[in-house]
């Protein structure tokens, strides 16, 4: 039986996530969540504080595989980057980057009773764009930190970089669509496909119906991220990185 979210943990846990925010410190993460619904109360919570002003636009949704449900974390307004940003390597705890599509949406859509269907869905995300997830934590000793604390941090996001894409994917196979991902020049990732998916659109409906009920509808502009092409690569400061899905678009950013 799944344990009851008792809303005094949950405060407390969102109070250690904004506090290691605003310290810049990382916290040894403890007790935490012991369901997916107590992670996202908790995600929930520290988007409230941080971002009282904007609602989520920018979402990451992802499964290691097709007999599992999916997750989803909101990314930071204030972390949402275009191609060509330059940022600062001292304000990471660690740098991880990841190689991703991301899918906008063009056509809004409101919050309703009935679910979206994956026409609905295909036809309102209009465009398919080229991403850079990078990825921190706020967690001390994360690998060993359990999943769901993990899914609380915003599945360890530490922003998103946004770059070009196009507007006719819809008829296109993903699933072996190529890929290079370069750090200064030189190549970490040359391949075709890599998706854990497969194929990123089998997330789509899930990832929409479920967002819009998180967050209140979905609007024009909102982007959903789907996972990682080329794994997490692991970079220290000083790295130009540039991504290239071939036939979509690119991204770029330097981390100084």
């Amino acid at each position: 039986m799944e344990q009851q979210i008792q809303p005094q943990q949950i405060q407390q846990a969102v109070a250690r996530v904004l506090a290691a925010y605003e310290s810049g410190q990382q916290f040894d993460a403890g007790e935490g969540p012991q369901t997916v619904e107590q992670a996202y109360a908790i995600q929930d919570g520290v988007a409230r504080h941080l971002w009282p002003a904007h609602r989520t636009h920018c979402w990451k949704v992802g499964a290691p595989d097709r007999d599992t449900e999916p997750y989803s974390a909101p990314i930071p307004p204030q972390k949402v980057y275009d191609s060509g940003v330059r940022l600062r390597g001292d304000d990471f705890h660690m740098i991880g980057i990841e190689a991703e599509l991301a899918f906008r949406v063009t056509r809004a859509l409101p919050v309703r009773a009935e679910a979206y269907s994956e026409q609905e869905v295909r036809a309102a995300l209009g465009e398919l764009c080229v991403t850079l997830e990078l990825v921190d934590t706020r967690l001390q000793q994360w690998q060993q930190t359990s999943a769901l604390w993990r899914l609380a941090d915003n599945q360890i996001s530490g922003g998103l970089v946004v770059g070009s894409g196009i507007n006719d994917w819809q008829g296109r196979d993903l699933t072996l669509q190529p890929v290079q991902l370069t750090l200064n020049g030189e190549v970490l990732a040359d391949k075709s496909g890599g998706h854990p998916l497969a194929d990123p659109t089998v997330l789509l409906t899930w990832s929409v119906n479920h967002l819009v009920a998180r967050s209140h509808g979905l609007a024009v502009g909102d982007l959903i991220t789907t996972g990682s092409w080329t794994g997490m690569k692991f970079i220290e400061p000083g790295a130009d990185i540039r991504v290239v899905f071939p036939g979509i678009g690119e991204v770029a950013l330097t981390i100084a």
